[in-house]
Formats: structure tokens, C-alpha cells, sequence
């Protein structure tokens, strides 16, 4: 999730505010784009997308 110049995972919640040497993919899930940290993608890859909340659920969780 991008909210003005900060990127959230859409996995774990990571802030690339809080963490300066976080890296982040942009994909595509149910036709929203989403942001997952490098950390999270062997989750997203060997697991399911079910993992990856929409943007709407890490706003509301985050209060942003």
C-alpha cells in the first residue's frame, strides 16, 4: 500500500518509514495494486495470495 511517501506490506504491515533498507514488489491482487516486502514474497510464491490483505484492510488496521 503507498500512502504519500511511505510503503506499507500488505503482508506483514513493514513501513519503509520504520525500516530504511526494506525492499517492496508492486503486484496485482483482484485488480488492486498491492506492495509486499521482499521478506514476505517466499510466503506469497511457495504459499498462497490469500496472505496479502487488500489496501483498504491494512489502512483500517494501521489507522492511516
Amino acid at each position: 500500500m503507498k500512502k504519500n511517501d511511505e510503503v506499507i506490506c500488505n503482508v506483514c504491515g513493514i513501513s519503509s518509514k520504520d525500516e530504511k533498507d526494506a525492499v517492496f514488489i508492486q503486484a496485482i491482487k483482484g485488480g488492486e495494486s498491492v506492495d509486499i516486502c521482499t521478506s514476505c514474497m517466499p510466503t506469497v510464491i511457495h504459499g498462497s495470495g490469500s496472505v496479502v490483505r487488500s489496501n483498504e484492510s491494512i489502512a483500517a488496521e494501521l489507522g492511516k
